[in-house]
C-alpha cells in the first residue's frame, strides 16, 4: 500500500508531519507574553508615522498610546508637557491623517470623518470615501482649537454609511480626550496616536491618528478657512431623529461585539422611531429607511426574521435615491445582497436575476478599487459558486470582515485554514482560499507575512485539488509554493518546511500527470530539506520518511533499484529515530513496510515481503482496539497478506487478509468517515478471492459492498456542492465488478449497469480531471464488452474514441500508457474484423508493438493482443511471418499465465486458434493436435457459467472441421469429426451466458457449415438461428435501429432455411420458417398489438396477466424518446436499459400466458395449420429465391401445399430485375412500344409465372383471385404483369386477378372482420407542392374533386377533403386517425438507406412510414396511394418488405393500392376514374372489391385504342391485402 501523506497544521513548536503545511499564527514567532499588536500595513504605504513591528519598540511607546473607548467612559491622557501660547496666537489643525480605518469593520462604509469638540463648539471634517488600496486617509481642512495648552479637545473618528445628507455621525470608531498642548507636542515630534485593539478585539478599526498643528497670529482673514460647526436643521423632530439614530447605531455596534439580542431588538426600535419621524417628503427619509433596512437584515441573519421587510425597505430607499444620488450605489449593493440571500433560501430565480442586475450596475458606476465595487464583485462570485440549492441563505449576506474590509490577520487565517483541513466543507474551503487571496493583495513581496500566506494558500489549494480534482488548483499551488520558497532563502528558519510542502505538491502533480521532471524536483527538494534537518533535529525522521516515499515512487516508474534501496535505508534510519515508545514509531513501521513490499514486488525477495508483514504486525500491535489508526493498520497488513497469498498460493493469507479487512470495516460503522474506504478495500479482496477460487458469493458480496460504498459517496448535495471526491472511483470499481460478473454469468443487466455507472463516473471527471483517463479507459472496455455481446457499432466507435482520448492523456513516460495502448489495439482490431479497414488493423499492430515495448514485466496482455492482431493480418494478407510471430507471442503469453491465472483459458484458446490457422495453410498435423489439446485444457479450466465457454466451443468446432478435411492422415473425410464440429457449434449456440449476439453469430456459423456439408443438423441450425435473430432484434429499442441491425446479418437466412426444408421434402416446415424469419420487424410490432379479449374471461389470474401484457405492450409500442445530437450519453444509455428491462418483463408475462390452457402457442411462430387459413379466399403462391434453387409453393385452403422448382436461378433473377428497372420509363411516347420492358415481362412469364399458372389450373378457376407472397428478389418483380405480349399470347392478367401480401400473417390480419360504421368515413388528402419540392403536381386538386364526384353521396359516404393548403403532417395524421377509407394524392418518396423514412410529402414536413406505424389503424378498410414508389422495398433487407403500402397493411388497413415506380399525372387521372367507377359505381362501398376493381380498371385502359397508355404506366399500380 502506498504511503499516505496527511496534511496537518504545523506550528513552530511541532515536528513535521508527513506533509508539512505552514499554518503558524503570527504570535507563534513572538516572545512577549502580552497580546500581540496587529502588524502594520505594508511598508510601501507611506505615512508620516506608524507603529513598529517589533514588540520591544511597541512597549517603549506604550506610555504615549491612548486607549480607545466609548464616549461615555473617557480615559484622560497625561500631558507630556505644556506649550505656552501668546494672547494673540491661534492654534489650527491643518492636516489629519488616519491609518487602518477599514480594519475590523462589519459594514461597508460610504466614508469617514473626524469630529472635534472644544469649548462648547463642534467641528466636523468632510466625509471622505476610502479605496481598498488606501492605507491612510488625509483631511486638509482647518480646525480652530482653543489657544490655551491645557484646554481639552474631544476627538472622535466615525465611519459613515451615507455620502449624502447624514442623520448622525455614524458608527464611532475611536474617541479620546487630549490637551491642546499634547497635540502640539505630538505634531512637532511627528508622533501619531496609536490605538491598540479594544478588549476581545483582534483587529482594530483606525490603528493610528496623527495631526499637524500650526500656531498663528490672530488674523481676521483666516476665519474664512476654518470649518464651521456642524448643525442639523433645527427643530424638536430633528433633534429626536438624531438621538434615535445615534442610539440605534450605538446599540447595533454593541450587539456586534456581544451578540446580545436585546441590544439588536432595541436598535431596531430606535431605527423604527427614526423612520417614523421622516414622512414621505422628509429629506432624511432615504437614510432612515436605509438604516432600518440594514438593521432588520442583520436580524434576519441572526434569526431569519424580517428578510422580506428589509428588502422592501432597501427598495423604498433606492426609489428615493435617483441615479445621480451619491448613495444610490451602496443602496443597490445592500438590496442586491439581500435578494441573493432570499434566493439562497427560497430559490426564486427572479431574485437572483434582479440581484445580478443591481450588482452589475454597481460594478459599472463604482471605481474598481472601492469597497463597494469589491463587495459587489464578491457577492456575484459567491452566488455563482454556490447556487441556491447548495448554500445556507444566512451565510450569503453574513457580515464578515473579509467581505469588504481589509483582510484578516495571518493568525486568524491560519486558524480558519486549520479548521478547513479537519473537515470536508467545500464552502468553507472556498472562503478560506478567497480570504488568503484578499490578504495577499495587502501584503507585498517585502512584507514578512507574505511567505507564510503564500505557503498557507498553496496548501489550501492542493487540499482543494485533492478533494475535487481541478488541475488548475494544483498548478497554482505549486506556483505559489515556489514563490514562498523564494521568500525563504538559505538560512531562513522556515525554508525546510517550505521545501517539504513544495516537494509534496510536485509529487502530487507527478502522480496525476506522470511528468518525471516533477518527481525529480520533488526528490531534490526533499534532499535539501533533509540536509537542513541534521541528526538530532526533531523533524529529521519526518524528512527521512518523505524522501523515502518519493524515491520509492520513482522506483515504481523507472525501476532503478538504487532508488528503492535508498528508500528502504532512509526508512530504517527513520525507524531507528523512533524507538519503542516513540509516538511516530507505528507510522514509520508502516512506511518502511510499504517500501519493503514494493521491493518485493519488483525483485521477488520473499524476505522483503515477510519483513514487511512483520513490520505491519508490529505497527498493528502498537495500535490496539480504540486506536484511531487501527483500521488503517488492519488494511495495510491485509494488503500485504493478500500479496503473499498471490505469490505463494496461501489460502490462509488471503482469508486472514479478508478477516482483517472485515475487522477494519467493523471499526468504521455507519456514519464513520472512513467506512466507504473500508468497504472498498474489503470489496477488492473479495474480488481477488473470487478471481482465485471462483466463489460467486465473494463476487456478489464485493458488488454489494461496492453499492454501499457508492451510497456513502453521493452526488452533489447541499453540504457537498461538488459531490464526494471519491464517488467517481467508487463508480468505476463497482462498474468493473459488475462487468466481471457479467463475464462469468452473462446477465446483460450487469453489463448495462456497468456501462451506466461508467458513464456517470466519466461525467464526474471532466476535461482536466486527474482521473479522467482512468474513467475513459474503463468505460471504453465496458462498451467494447457490450459490443461483443450486442454488436452495436455505436458502442465500438465510442469505445475507440474514449481509448484515444485516454491515450492522449497518458503521454510517453506515463505509467499507464501501455494499458491504454493495449486496449486501443484490441478495439481497433475488433473494428477491423467488422468493417475491414486495413488502416485499423495496421494501426492496431503498431500500437501493440509500442505497448509491448513498454511492458518489460507484466506483458502477457500485450503479447496476447499483438499475437491476435498479427494473426488477423495474416488472415487478410497471407504473410507467413505474421502468423509465426503471432504463435511465438502467444506461447510467451501462455507461459506468463500459469495454472490458476484467470486469463490462462483465453491464452490457450487464442494459441489454439493460431495453430489451427497455421495448420490450414501448411498442413502440419502437429499444430492441429496441439490446438486440440489446448482447447480441451481451456474447457476444463472454465466454470459452467463462464461466457468464454462459448468461444472455446466455437474454436473446438473449427478444429474438428479441420480434422474432417480430406487428406489428413490420408483417410479421407472424418464423419465423427464433422459430427463433433456440429455438436460444438450447437453447444456454443445454446450457451445462454454467452449473450444473444455471440450465440446468434455462432448459430450462423453452424448454419454455414451444416449447409456446406449438408449435415443432418442443418434444418435445426436454421430454426435456432431465426429464433435467436428474433430475440436479438426484440431487444433493440427503435424500428430504425432494428432495420440497421438487420443489415449485419444474412439477408437470405429465412429463404435459405425454407430451401433447406424443401430439400428435405418438408413443405410445411418451409412455409413456417419463411413466416418466422421474414418481416421480423413488422412481426415484433404486431405482437405488441395482439388482442386478448378471450383471455379476460378465463380467470382472474388470466385477466391480470392480460392487463399486465397490455400495459407493457403499450410501453414498448411507444416510440423511443428522440435524443438530440448533444444529448447526454448517460440519458440515452438509461433509456436503452429501461427498454431492455421492459422487454424482459414482457417476455416473462408472455411465458406466464403460455401456461394457461389453450394459450400454449401464444405469440410463438405460427404452425402451418394456422397459416393455411390465409388461403381461404384463394391460393397463395410463395416464391423462394435462394442460392441453391428457386422454388414456388402453392398453398390451398383445404389441401396440402405443393412445391416445385422454377426454371431460373439467383443470377438470372438478378439480371431480370435489372432489365425491368432499366426498361421502365423508356420509349413511353404514344408510338413507343417499350420493347425492352416487353422482353423482360416475357422472360418473367416464361421463367416464373407460367410454371405457376400451369400448376394452378387444378386449384383455381379462371378469373378467380390469387395472392403472391414473394421473397428475396421476387419482391422487386411485377409478377401481376407477366405475359407473352404478342397476338393471342397468354398473360397472367387474362386468367387471374393478382394481389400481393408481404406475409401470410399480414393477410390473415387484414381479413379479420370488425363492426363497420353505417357511414363510410372517407378522407382524400392532396398536396401538390410540399416543402422542398421542385415542381407542382397540377392534377392533385382535380383528382380530389374527381374522387369526391365518383363516391356515393351521404349518408353512404362521409367525405372529407384536405387540400394542399391544409395538408400538413399533423392534419394528415388526424385524418388518418379519424377516417377508415383514405386516398392520398401527393409526392411520395422511398428512402432506400432508411426505408422507415419513406414518406408522403406534406406542406410542412413528411408524413413518414415511421409516423404511420405509431398509429392504431387496425379498423381501416382501404387506402389508395396515388403517389410515386409507395410499394418499393429495400434491396438490403428485401424480406422485411418495408414500404408505405406494406406498412399500412401491417398497421391494419385491409386493402391497399400502391405504386411500383413513378407515375405520371395523366395515368393517375384516368386510372383513378376507372377504378372508383368499378369499385363503387353501384353505390356500395366494399374494400374486398378493390383488387377486382383495379384489375378491371387496368383492363379498360389497355383496350382504350384512342388514347393508348404506355405499358409501364398500365402496370405501375398493384393491390396489397385482402
Amino acid at each position: 500500500m502506498a504511503h499516505r501523506r496527511r496534511v496537518t497544521v504545523e506550528s513552530s513548536s511541532s515536528s513535521d508531519s508527513d506533509a508539512d503545511s505552514d499554518f503558524s499564527s503570527a504570535s507563534s514567532h513572538k516572545t512577549s507574553p502580552t497580546s500581540p499588536v496587529e502588524e502594520s500595513a505594508p511598508s510601501s504605504r507611506k505615512r508620516k508615522c506608524e507603529s513598529s513591528d517589533d514588540d520591544n519598540d511597541n512597549k517603549a511607546k506604550c506610555s504615549k498610546c491612548l486607549r480607545s473607548e466609548e464616549p461615555s467612559h473617557p480615559e484622560h491622557t497625561q500631558n507630556s508637557g505644556e506649550t505656552h501660547l501668546g494672547e494673540v496666537q491661534q492654534v489650527v489643525v491643518t492636516t489629519i491623517r488616519a491609518a487602518g480605518l477599514t480594519l475590523g469593520l462589519r459594514r461597508i462604509p460610504a466614508g469617514f470623518h473626524v469630529v472635534f469638540k472644544a469649548d462648547g463648539a463642534e467641528y466636523q471634517t468632510s466625509n471622505k470615501s476610502v479605496r481598498i488600496d488606501q492605507a491612510v486617509v488625509e483631511w486638509h481642512e482647518h480646525i480652530l482649537l482653543p489657544c490655551e495648552p491645557s484646554s481639552k479637545v474631544w476627538v472622535s473618528v466615525y465611519a459613515s454609511f451615507e455620502l449624502g445628507p447624514m442623520l448622525c455621525h455614524g458608527e464611532l470608531l475611536r474617541t479620546f480626550e487630549i490637551s491642546v498642548g499634547e497635540l502640539l507636542d505630538r505634531s512637532e515630534k511627528s508622533h501619531p496616536i496609536i490605538f491598540p485593539p479594544k478588549q476581545e478585539e483582534v483587529v482594530s478599526a483606525c490603528t493610528s491618528l496623527s495631526m499637524t498643528l500650526e500656531q498663528r497670529l490672530s488674523d481676521e482673514n483666516n476665519i474664512a478657512v476654518l470649518c464651521p460647526p456642524t448643525a442639523l436643521t433645527s427643530g424638536e423632530n430633528t433633534d429626536t431623529l438624531t438621538l434615535r439614530t445615534d442610539a440605534g447605531y450605538r446599540l447595533l455596534a454593541r450587539y456586534r461585539r456581544t451578540q446580545d439580542n436585546s441590544d439588536l431588538n432595541q436598535s431596531i426600535k430606535h431605527f423604527e422611531r427614526a423612520s417614523d419621524l421622516c414622512p414621505m417628503d422628509h429629506p432624511y427619509r432615504p437614510a432612515a429607511l436605509f438604516n432600518l433596512a440594514n438593521v432588520k437584515f442583520v436580524s434576519c441573519q441572526a434569526d431569519g426574521r424580517f428578510l422580506d421587510i428589509s428588502i422592501s425597505l432597501f427598495q423604498d430607499a433606492l426609489d428615493l435615491r435617483p441615479s445621480d444620488h451619491p448613495d444610490r450605489a451602496i443602496t443597490q449593493l445592500h438590496l442586491g445582497i439581500a435578494m441573493l440571500s432570499r434566493f439562497a433560501k427560497r430559490g426564486f430565480q427572479t431574485d437572483a436575476d434582479a440581484a445580478e442586475e443591481l450588482l452589475s450596475e454597481v460594478l459599472d458606476v463604482c471605481h474598481a478599487s472601492s469597497h463597494i465595487h469589491r463587495a459587489a464583485l464578491l457577492a456575484i462570485k459567491t452566488s455563482a459558486l454556490h447556487p441556491a440549492a447548495s448554500i445556507d441563505g444566512n451565510n450569503l449576506g453574513r457580515e464578515r470582515p473579509a467581505a469588504s474590509m481589509l483582510p484578516l490577520s495571518p493568525s486568524q487565517l491560519a486558524n480558519k485554514a486549520e479548521r478547513c483541513l479537519r473537515r470536508d466543507d467545500p464552502h468553507a474551503l472556498d472562503e478560506v482560499i478567497s480570504l488568503h487571496y484578499d490578504a495577499l493583495g495587502y501584503y507585498n513581496t517585502m512584507h514578512a507575512c507574505r511567505g507564510q500566506l503564500l505557503s498557507n494558500l498553496s496548501t489550501m489549494l492542493i487540499t482543494r485539488f485533492n478533494r475535487r480534482g481541478n488541475v488548475e488548483d494544483m498548478d497554482l499551488a505549486i506556483a505559489l509554493g515556489r514563490e514562498a520558497l523564494a521568500l525563504r532563502p538559505v538560512g531562513h528558519t522556515d525554508r525546510s518546511k517550505t521545501l517539504n510542502n513544495l516537494a509534496n505538491q510536485l509529487s502530487t502533480r507527478f502522480h496525476h500527470r506522470g511528468d518525471a521532471e516533477d518527481l525529480d524536483q520533488a526528490i531534490a527538494f526533499h534532499r535539501e530539506a533533509l540536509a537542513l534537518r541534521p541528526v538530532g533535529h526533531t523533524d529529521r525522521s519526518s524528512s527521512l520518511n518523505n524522501l523515502a516515499v518519493q524515491l520509492s515512487t520513482r522506483f515504481n516508474h523507472r525501476g532503478n533499484a538504487e532508488d528503492i534501496d535508498q528508500a528502504i535505508a532512509l526508512g530504517k534510519e527513520a525507524l531507528a529515530l523512533c524507538p519503542v515508545g516513540h509516538t511516530d514509531r507505528s507510522k514509520t513501521l508502516n512506511n518502511l513496510a510499504n517500501r519493503l513490499s514494493t521491493r518485493f514486488a519488483h525483485q521477488g525477495n520473499a524476505e522483503d515481503l515477510d519483513q514487511a508483514i512483520a513490520l505491519h504486525r508490529e505497527a498493528l500491535a502498537l495500535r490496539p482496539v480504540g486506536h484511531t489508526d487501527r483500521s488503517s493498520s488492519l488494511n495495510n497488513l491485509a494488503v500485504q497478506l493478500s500479496t503473499r497469498s498471490d505469490h505463494r498460493g496461501s489460502a490462509e493469507d488471503l482469508d486472514q487478509a479478508i478477516a482483517l479487512h472485515r475487522e477494519a470495516l467493523a471499526l468504521c460503522p455507519v456514519g464513520h468517515t472512513d467506512r466507504s474506504s473500508s468497504l472498498h478495500n474489503l470489496a477488492n479482496r473479495l474480488s481477488i478471492r473470487f478471481a482465485h477460487r471462483g466463489n460467486a458469493e465473494d463476487l456478489d458480496q464485493a458488488i454489494a459492498l461496492g453499492r454501499e460504498a457508492l451510497a456513502l459517496r453521493p452526488v452533489a448535495l447541499a453540504l457537498r456542492p461538488v459531490g464526494h471526491t471519491d464517488r467517481s472511483k467508487t463508480l468505476n470499481n463497482l462498474a468493473n465488478r459488475l462487468s466481471t460478473r457479467f463475464s462469468h454469468r452473462g446477465n446483460a443487466e450487469d453489463l448495462d449497469q456497468a456501462v451506466a455507472l461508467g458513464k456517470e463516473a466519466l461525467a464526474l471527471c471532466p476535461v482536466g480531471h486527474t482521473d479522467r483517463s482512468k474513467s475513459l479507459n474503463n468505460l471504453a472496455v465496458q462498451l467494447s464488452t457490450r459490443f461483443d455481446h450486442r454488436g452495436s457499432a455505436e458502442d465500438l466507435d465510442q469505445a475507440i474514441a474514449f481509448h484515444r482520448e485516454a491515450l492522449a492523456l497518458r503521454p510517453v513516460g506515463h505509467t499507464d500508457r501501455s494499458k491504454t495502448l493495449n486496449s486501443l489495439t484490441v478495439r481497433l482490431s475488433t473494428r477491423f474484423a467488422h468493417r475491414g479497414s486495413a488502416e485499423d488493423l495496421d494501426q492496431a499492430i503498431a500500437l501493440g508493438r509500442e505497448a509491448l515495448a513498454l511492458c518489460p514485466v507484466d506483458r502477457s496482455s500485450s503479447l496476447n493482443n499483438l499475437a491476435a492482431q498479427l494473426s488477423t493480418r495474416f488472415d487478410h494478407r497471407g504473410n507467413a511471418e505474421d502468423l509465426d510471430q503471432a504463435i511465438a507471442l502467444g506461447r510467451e503469453a501462455l507461459a506468463l499465465r500459469p495454472v490458476g491465472h484467470t486469463d490462462r483459458p483465453s491464452s490457450l484458446n487464442n494459441l489454439a486458434a493460431q495453430l489451427s490457422t497455421r495448420f490450414d495453410h501448411r498442413g502440419n498435423a502437429e499444430d492441429l493436435n496441439e490446438s486440440q489439446e489446448n482447447l480441451c485444457y481451456a474447457l476444463t479450466l472454465l466454470t459452467q457459467h463462464d461466457p468464454r465457454r462459448l468461444i472455446v466451443h466455437d474454436s473446438f468446432a473449427t478444429i474438428h472441421l479441420s480434422f474432417h478435411s480430406p487428406g489428413l492422415d490420408g483417410t479421407g473425410e472424418d464423419t465423427d469429426s464433422l459430427n463433433a464440429a456440429m455438436h460444438h457449434f450447437k453447444a456454443a449456440t445454446n450457451f445462454v451466458p454467452g449473450g444473444l449476439l455471440l450465440r446468434l453469430q455462432a448459430s450462423l456459423r453452424w448454419v454455414h457449415h451444416a449447409d456446406q456439408y449438408r449435415h443432418s443438423t442443418e434444418l435445426e441450425a436454421y430454426g435456432t438461428s431465426m429464433q435467436l435473430m428474433d430475440a436479438y432484434m426484440s431487444a433493440t429499442a427503435s424500428v430504425s435501429s432494428r432495420h440497421s441491425a438487420m443489415k449485419d446479418f444474412p439477408k437470405m437466412l429465412a429463404v435459405d432455411a425454407a430451401s433447406c426444408a424443401l430439400r428435405s421434402g418438408d413443405v410445411r416446415r418451409a412455409v413456417e420458417l419463411l413466416e418466422q424469419g421474414r418481416t421480423i420487424i413488422w412481426t415484433q410490432m404486431t405482437r405488441l398489438r395482439t388482442p386478448l379479449d378471450n383471455l379476460q374471461t378465463h380467470s382472474e389470474h388470466a385477466a391480470a396477466l392480460m392487463k399486465r401484457f397490455r400495459d407493457l405492450s403499450s410501453l414498448l409500442d411507444r416510440p423511443p424518446a428522440s435524443h438530440a445530437d448533444h444529448a447526454q450519453s448517460v440519458d440515452v444509455e438509461a433509456a436503452d436499459v429501461r427498454y431492455r428491462r421492459l422487454v424482459e418483463d414482457w417476455n416473462g408475462v408472455v411465458e406466464e400466458i403460455r401456461k394457461i390452457e389453450g394459450f400454449s402457442r401464444f405469440l410463438l411462430p405460427p404452425m402451418f395449420a394456422d397459416l393455411q387459413k390465409a388461403a381461404r379466399d384463394g391460393p397463395i403462391i410463395v416464391l423462394i429465391a435462394s442460392e441453391s434453387s428457386c422454388d414456388a409453393i402453392i398453398i390451398i385452403h383445404t389441401q396440402p401445399p405443393t412445391s416445385f422448382q422454377l426454371p431460373t436461378n439467383i443470377a438470372k433473377l438478378t439480371t431480370l430485375e435489372l432489365e425491368l428497372r432499366e426498361a421502365v420509363g423508356k420509349d413511353t411516347s404514344p408510338k413507343g412500344n417499350q420493347t425492352a420492358l416487353i422482353k423482360a415481362l416475357r422472360k418473367l412469364w416464361d421463367d416464373v409465372v407460367c410454371p405457376v399458372v400451369e400448376n394452378l389450373s387444378g386449384f383455381a378457376p379462371r378469373g378467380s383471385r390469387i395472392w403472391w407472397c414473394p421473397t428475396s428478389l421476387f419482391n422487386f418483380l411485377p409478377l401481376h404483369a407477366a405475359g407473352e405480349y404478342r397476338a393471342n399470347g397468354k398473360s397472367l392478367s387474362q386468367q387471374y386477378i393478382s394481389s400481393y401480401t408481404p406475409s401470410l400473417t399480414a393477410l390473415m390480419r387484414a381479413r379479420k372482420s370488425h363492426d363497420r360504421s353505417p357511414s363510410v368515413l372517407f378522407a382524400a388528402i392532396g398536396q401538390n407542392l410540399p416543402a422542398g419540392a421542385s415542381f407542382t403536381l397540377d392534377c392533385v386538386e382535380p383528382e380530389l374533386e374527381l374522387v369526391r364526384s365518383l363516391l356515393p353521396p351521404p349518408p353512404t359516404v362521409s367525405f372529407t377533403k384536405i387540400t394542399s393548403v391544409d395538408a400538413t403532417k399533423s392534419r394528415a395524421l388526424r385524418a388518418l386517425q379519424d377516417n377508415t377509407w383514405l386516398h392520398f394524392a401527393c409526392h411520395g418518396t422511398q428512402k432506400l438507406d432508411d426505408p422507415f423514412k419513406s414518406a408522403f410529402l406534406m406542406r410542412d414536413q413528411p408524413l413518414s412510414l415511421l409516423d404511420i406505424t405509431k398509429m392504431d389503424i387496425s379498423r381501416h378498410e382501404f387506402a389508395f396511394l396515388s403517389a410515386c414508389e409507395t410499394a418499393v422495398g429495400d434491396f438490403t433487407t428485401p424480406d422485411e418488405v418495408i414500404h408505405l403500402a406494406a406498412g399500412l397493411q401491417f398497421a391494419g388497413v385491409k386493402s391497399v393500392v400502391g405504386t411500383l415506380w413513378k407515375v405520371n399525372d395523366s395515368t393517375v387521372q384516368r386510372l383513378v376514374e376507372a377504378f372508383y367507377k368499378k369499385l363503387c359505381g353501384d353505390g356500395k362501398m366494399n374494400s374486398g372489391r378493390a383488387a377486382r376493381a383495379l384489375h378491371q380498371a387496368v383492363f379498360s385502359l389497355v383496350h382504350d385504342k384512342e388514347n393508348p397508355m404506355p405499358l409501364d404506366q398500365r402496370i405501375v399500380f398493384i393491390h396489397i391485402g385482402a
